[in-house]
Formats: structure tokens, sequence, C-alpha cells
């Protein structure tokens, strides 16, 4: 007996299925991670990224409880139950990274209806990155603290460039609105966080925290996301010290580069 029960055990187990713990089977979701791995798996599986996208946008907040809509809470998944854990990390790159797998999917399956049939949702998410925009031109990673980082605001670039594009393709005139975000975000990042060869990973108020050479995180990794974004090599002994999530961050950051070549000359 105990053995048929062992086996229905398995058999339930192996048979459930999720959209976000089908991309990254952990139980405590970040949505930030789950975005990076869906990138990862889009060209080998478009239906599963699919289902994922479709997860998210069915758990946008509207409001959070800092009253932004489009936001997404980190959450908590079993097999019986998803419980919002009302927080996140990083409001700017949830949303920045998850427009970026929005545009490749498109990219990748033609499938537009999606996005119409989503639109003012994926504007929201947009608007989440336009409003943490602060004075200094910078994006903040929370609404409620003022930190800024190197990062983040590389995603924010590539995230708005990407919808912004996104929308041309629709003849939707908002593709203006966050194609200029998105450049005033990328002109404040030069301005304010690089000082010749001295990059700075973060800024808090008016305090930067330069990147060193000997701390991997953040520290090496800000630089090496930032290499990629300008095109400069990054050493082959940083690469080897980052996880999963970091390299795939450079990938995204990479491809990011290889599509603004494209929606430089693209737009009108």
């Amino acid at each position: 007996m105990w053995k048929l029960l062992l086996v229905i055990l398995l058999t339930m187990k192996f048979s459930f299925s999720h959209p976000v713990l089908d991309i990254l089977n952990n139980h405590y979701t970040v949505p930030y991670l789950v975005n990076l791995t869906a990138i990862d798996l889009l060209p080998q599986d478009p239906k599963r990224v699919k289902r994922y996208i479709e997860w998210y946008l069915r758990h946008l907040n509207y409001p959070d409880m800092y009253g932004l809509t489009g936001t997404i809470y980190d959450y908590y998944i079993t097999e019986t139950s998803e419980v919002p854990a009302y927080t996140y990390d990083s409001a700017d790159s949830y949303a920045a990274t998850f427009l970026f797998l929005v545009f490749l999917y498109t990219e990748i399956t033609d499938d537009y209806q999606l996005i119409r049939d989503n639109l003012q949702k994926l504007k929201d998410i947009a608007y989440v990155i336009a409003y943490l925009q602060d004075t200094d031109g910078l994006t903040k990673a929370l609404p409620h603290l003022n930190l800024k980082y190197l990062v983040d605001n590389i995603e924010s670039v590539c995230g708005l460039r990407a919808f912004s594009f996104l929308l041309l393709k629709l003849k939707d005139s908002d593709w203006h609105y966050y194609f200029a975000i998105s450049h005033s975000v990328e002109s404040s990042m030069m301005r304010n966080l690089v000082r010749g060869e001295q990059i700075a990973w973060a800024k808090l108020d008016d305090e930067l925290f330069i990147a060193n050479n000997s701390t991997v995180y953040p520290d090496i990794y800000a630089k090496a996301v930032f290499y990629t974004f300008v095109g400069r090599p990054v050493p082959g002994e940083w690469l080897r010290k980052f996880d999963y999530f970091q390299k795939t961050a450079i990938k995204v950051v990479k491809m990011c580069r290889r599509y603004n070549r494209y929606w430089k000359t693209s737009s009108p």
C-alpha cells in the first residue's frame, strides 16, 4: 500500500505545473530572476515563456503598497497557493527586464496580439520606470528610497528602448515618450555615475559608491555590465566569477547593445 501511495505522490509532484515554476523552480519567486531566466529560455520554448508573460500581467499591482501601479511583488508559490510577499527588490529592473522579455518574445514569435490585448498594462509597467526617474535623471530602485543603481539604470534604458520600438511597430504615438526617457536615463547615467575610469555602482542621495576591482558583487559585476553596455571587453577573469543570473544579465545587455544599433537607424 505504501508503495502505491509513494507512486501517487511522485506522480502528483511531477505532474504539477505552474507558469512561474516552469521557468524557475524556486518557491520564493523574484520576478527579476524569472525574467532573466525566461529571456534565456525563450528561443527554445516560447510557449512556456508566453504562459509566464501572461501570469506576470495578471499579477500586476493596482496599486501596490507605495501607491504605484504596474509593479509586481515577489511571491511565495506552492502547488496550492500564490502568496504575495508585499515587497520587491527593485521596481525599475523588474519592469525593465520584463519589457525587454516581451520585446524579444514578439521578435521571435511575431505574436503581436498578446501585446495588443495587454497594451495598457504594458504601458503601466513602462511608466513605473518613468515615475521612478528622479530629478538627476536616474531611476530609483524603490519609490521610497533615493538609491540609484548603475545596473538598474542600464536595464531601464534597454527596457524602455525596446518597448518604445515595440510601440513604434504598432504605430502607437507613445513610442516617442518612452524613447525620449530612455535617452534621458542614458545621458544621466553617463553624467552622474561615470567619472573617467571611475565607475559608481550606485548613488545614494549625493554620495557615489565607486566600484573597485576586488569585490565581485556589486562592484566588479556593475563594471562588467557597464563595459558590455558601452562595448568594452569584459575581462574573462571577471566573467568566471559571476553566477548564472549575473551572466544572463550581461547577455541581455549585450543583446540590448546589438538591437540599439538597429533602433537608432530605424527610428524616424
